[in-house]
């Protein structure tokens, strides 16, 4: 899956921090079952030694090796599975659900082969027959937390929120010292503006491994939406210390600056994330916010639309539009985009729409 997510805070990283992505299910799981099954010499040769080049990382000799060992022997369905998985490894997804297409015409109770192709259907953006394949998949593995991992990460790709915090719940039930499972939980119950139970997740997993930047990140967003900016920053620092290139963070801690008043510090760290990666709107948003301070209404109102134009589902950057254009004397285009705010149940717009849009 892409890194694509959630639309969430204006200062918040667009995107989802997700398990990495299980491509392989159990490549040797089957090996046994190859070995006495009648089949020629040279086809078992090719096969064991395609899934040694697999188990090293050498994927396209191992595409190579699974092929030859598929021509002399076209039912061999583990053969096409595991060229699957190197298709896979090397970006062909398409290539890859072919295969595992084939694996399963030749074996329909191939539960891996099943798994693999819904990683490789969510790849292809396929997501609902993703998901068929897992729940076909979780009835067997019952205790496995890969497979409710990937099946919250397809999801969310569905807006499906509710259901993928519950195949976090399972996954950690089943594996409750997996710090990447709570940094994932934490941020969809951030995403549902659940701070409290947000911020014990984000804890859990600093726990289990201090080094997870992205929970840092999100703690800092949480005390930011307190209003609580002092310690939203010291949170934000432990973050970049951590991933210091991590635009996303430098946007972020930019904004927090701006809150402090620290405008140029702020501004700094804006431009440096822009710089880093131009198509995060939340920069340009963030952006707007700087020019409002420095009054100069005219350039942060053109800033808020480039930062509409590059990213959905920014908060609150109609709020701000309509200060900018409330500050130009654009009293009717003011109360539009207040409104605009104040339906997408941002408290900061209903004073505004209630004292100056009757």
């Amino acid at each position: 899956m892409s890194d694509r997510f959630v639309r969430l805070q204006s200062f918040l990283l667009p995107s989802f921090y997700r398990v990495p992505a299980i491509c392989v299910a159990l490549v040797l799981f089957f090996l046994s079952a190859c070995n006495g099954s009648g089949r020629s010499d040279d086809t078992l040769r090719f096969f064991l030694r395609g899934n040694l080049k697999l188990k090293e990382g050498e994927y396209r000799q191992a595409i190579n090796l699974y092929s030859e060992a598929i021509k002399t022997d076209k039912t061999f369905a583990d053969a096409f599975n595991n060229r699957g998985i190197a298709r896979f490894n090397v970006g062909d997804h398409q290539g890859a659900v072919a295969d595992y297409n084939e694996a399963i015409r030749l074996a329909p109770t191939y539960t891996d082969a099943y798994f693999n192709r819904a990683n490789a259907y969510e790849k292809i953006g396929k997501f609902e027959l993703s998901l068929a394949d897992l729940n076909q998949v979780a009835e067997i593995y019952k205790d496995t937390a890969k497979v409710f991992l990937t099946r919250a990460s397809v999801k969310v790709q569905t807006d499906d929120y509710t259901g993928a915090i519950a195949d976090f719940d399972r996954a950690l039930a089943l594996q409750p010292n997996n710090a990447e499972a709570y940094v994932n939980r934490g941020f969809l119950k951030f995403s549902l503006r659940q701070y409290d139970e947000a911020t014990v997740d984000f804890g859990k997993a600093i726990q289990l491994d201090p080094r997870q930047d992205f929970a840092y990140n999100n703690l800092g967003l949480i005390r930011a939406r307190k209003g609580e900016y002092g310690k939203a920053l010291e949170l934000l620092n432990q973050a970049l210390q951590l991933n210091p290139e991590q635009p996303y963070y430098l946007n972020n801690r930019g904004y927090v600056k701006l809150m402090l008043g620290q405008l140029e510090e702020g501004m700094a760290d804006i431009q440096l994330s822009i710089r880093k990666d131009s198509t995060n709107g939340w920069a340009y948003r963030n952006t707007g916010v700087y020019q409002l301070k420095k009054n100069q209404p005219g350039l942060a109102a053109a800033s808020f639309q480039k930062a509409l134009q590059k990213t959905s589902g920014i908060d609150l950057v109609h709020y701000y539009l309509g200060l900018a254009y409330e500050a130009q004397g654009k009293g009717k285009e003011a109360c539009r985009e207040w409104k605009i705010s104040h339906q997408l149940g941002e408290p900061e717009a209903r004073p505004l729409v209630e004292q100056k849009c009757r």
